[in-house]
Parts: C-alpha cells; sequence; structure tokens
C-alpha cells in the first residue's frame, strides 16, 4: 500500500490523522487504539504510530500503558473547559499587550495569513485553515512582553482547541468576519478592541466545541470529581 506521507514530520503527521479520528468519535473515549490496524491503513511501520502515541499522549489525549499498548484517554466536557477556560483569559491578554508593539512587517503577515485563511475556507480545505490560523494568532500575539504570558498560550495552542475546523461543522465560515474584526482592530492600534473581538472568537469556538461534544457522548465530568462544567457559562 503506498503511504500518503512524506518521509519528513512522519510521526506528527500520523499523530493528526489519529487525533482527527479521536476528536470525530471514529476512536471513542476508553478504546484501545489498534496500532497495526492503523500502521496498514497509513501505510506505514509501526514506529511512527508508536512515536505519534507519544505525541498525543502528552496532549492528554491518549493513555500509554508499558507492554499493554495504548487507549484513547477518557474525555469528558470538563477537558474542553479547562483548555478554553484558559485560554480565554491568557490569549486576550497576551494580543492586548502585543497590538501596539507590532510593526509594519507584522501587519503584512497578518495580512498575508488572512488571504490564506479565506482561501483555505473557499477551497474547503481545513488543514491549510488550521495552519494558517495558527499563525495569524501567533503573529497577532508575537509582541506580548510578558514570556510568562506568552509560554502558557503557546501551550494551550497544542491538543484539541485550535483543531475545531476539522470536527466543528461551519467554523471556518463563522472565523472569517473575527478575523477581519482583529485585524482590522489590530491595525487601527485599538488594543481594547482587539482583546474583546478576542475574547468572543475563543468562547464561540468554546461553545461550538462543547456542542460537538455533547453530541459525541462525552459526559460533563469524571465521576469521581463531579466538577460543575458550568461553572464558566
Amino acid at each position: 500500500m503506498d503511504s500518503p506521507f512524506l518521509n519528513e514530520n512522519l510521526a506528527q503527521k500520523v499523530a493528526d490523522l489519529i487525533r482527527q479520528s479521536i476528536l470525530t468519535g471514529e476512536l471513542k473515549s476508553g478504546e484501545k487504539i489498534p496500532q497495526d490496524e492503523l500502521a496498514e491503513a497509513y501505510g506505514v511501520s509501526r514506529m511512527p504510530i508508536r512515536e505519534a502515541l507519544v505525541i498525543l499522549n502528552y496532549e492528554g489525549l491518549v493513555n500509554l500503558e508499558p507492554r499493554r499498548g495504548a487507549w484513547v484517554a477518557p474525555m469528558t466536557l470538563q477537558t474542553v473547559d479547562e483548555s478554553y477556560a484558559m485560554r480565554h483569559w491568557a490569549e486576550p491578554q497576551a494580543v492586548f499587550l502585543s497590538v501596539p508593539r507590532l510593526t509594519s512587517d507584522d501587519f503584512a503577515s497578518l495580512q498575508h495569513a488572512v488571504g490564506a485563511l479565506e482561501e483555505a475556507e473557499r477551497r474547503g480545505d481545513p488543514s491549510t485553515f488550521i495552519r494558517a490560523n495558527a499563525d495569524f494568532h501567533r503573529i497577532l500575539r508575537s509582541r506580548c512582553p510578558w514570556p510568562k504570558l506568552t509560554a502558557l498560550v503557546d501551550s494551550l495552542w497544542k491538543g484539541f482547541p485550535p483543531l475545531s475546523p476539522q470536527f466543528v461543522s461551519g467554523q471556518m465560515a463563522q472565523d472569517h468576519d473575527e478575523h477581519q474584526r482583529l485585524l482590522l482592530a489590530a491595525q487601527s492600534g485599538q488594543a481594547d478592541q482587539a482583546k474583546q473581538v478576542m475574547e468572543h472568537h475563543i468562547k464561540r469556538s468554546w461553545n461550538m466545541a462543547r456542542t460537538h461534544f455533547r453530541e459525541l457522548g462525552w459526559p460533563d465530568s469524571p465521576p469521581e470529581k463531579g466538577f460543575d462544567t458550568h461553572a464558566w457559562h
């Protein structure tokens, strides 16, 4: 079978496919991951499968057990809420601090990213959209002078929240207007407005992700914790 991958970044590309299978419900919470079947389906050896599972274990989507295999981690809406609640505070604040420090080169890069986002939306290409979206957000917060806040936001861009265009219907179209508003606020030096738009942008994505995962049957929280996942809503 021909592999769908180039050699470069093979483990990451395999991780992207497995992650998408988890987030669309093809691989279900608590299910053992069939490594041999995936290797055959993707046309790769077991090694990139194992390396991909290490990546997903770090993201919290997979549990690895030595000599036993890998399982999809138990997922709850609390998982969604934790990631989005932290990002809902941290990223708008980073953007607020970054906007007054953005340069003309930054604005040109932001405009280029918006063009790439529009083209990806037109072609219905979520993978390209995700990369361009990450570039747009990274550039917008890139001049934040607080390194600990920057590191926190960077960490929150790992895992499932930035991947929502792959599994939430209509996400790309709804992002379009908000990206334009963010760019306009940044170009106008309106840090407060950029912060408010980013808060709305993340909260809307949060609610859409929550609806998607509830439809997949994810429970509100682990039974033993009883955390109130509605506290932020």
